[in-house]
């Protein structure tokens, strides 16, 4: 049985862009580590069983080829021993850079969602059962960075302070500092480094309630 957390066994433009997604949290003081990449059909069958005998096993709900056994998905969870799967927050904020990658997250899924799972399929238009019948999905483009568009231009402040923050983008101190407290952004209010657009989005899902 094959099952593996070695970035090596992904698809090679999956893999490239696993490695930048660290980068990035990395930037962002998150601390990812990679629990699984690829695991064969045989593996595969072995947790689906497991998980139908055993609550509170590994999830998964397909016991054939999934992503995982084509080499686009990762499972992920924070790099802190005791509190792995502790933090929902992380896996949330973890998962808005990923996506803005371009991956899809297991925790956007209704009827199985899956919060430590990222996987390439072309934003949704490959599923397992395409992978199954032999559809390839295409090469997952290497990312760049963020376009800046004329109306990006304006987004391009930075905002390293709280003081900075009251004076150029008053609506989100409230939530800042609330995340700055349960320890979701770190620092002590200096080098923040945080654009409008962060800003946000920060504040969306503040009031969508997901950092309660």
């Amino acid at each position: 049985m094959l099952n593996s957390r070695d970035l090596k066994d992904l698809r090679a433009d999956v893999r490239a862009n696993v490695e930048i997604l660290l980068g990035l949290c990395r930037s962002q003081e998150m601390a990812v580590l990679i629990t699984q990449t690829k695991r064969d059909n045989e593996y595969q069958a072995y947790l689906y069983a497991q998980g139908r005998t055993r609550p509170g096993s590994i999830v998964t709900n397909s016991k054939t080829t999934t992503f995982h056994g084509a080499g686009l998905a990762v499972d992920f969870c924070e790099n802190i021993k005791g509190r792995e799967y502790a933090d929902a927050s992380f896996f949330q904020n973890v998962a808005i850079i990923a996506k803005a990658m371009g991956f899809s997250w297991g925790g956007d899924w209704k009827s199985f969602p899956d919060f430590p799972h990222l996987q390439w399929d072309d934003r949704g238009k490959y599923t397992t059962a395409m992978l199954r019948a032999g559809k390839v999905c295409p090469t997952m483009p290497r990312y760049e960075g963020p376009r800046k568009t004329k109306e990006d231009e304006g987004d391009m402040k930075r905002y390293n302070t709280i003081e900075e923050i009251k004076q150029g983008a008053s609506w989100a101190v409230d939530t800042v500092r609330k995340l700055m407290d349960r320890k979701i952004i770190t620092g002590n209010g200096v080098g923040l480094n945080l654009s409008e657009d962060m800003l946000r989005l920060l504040v969306f899902n503040d009031r969508a309630g997901l950092y309660k």
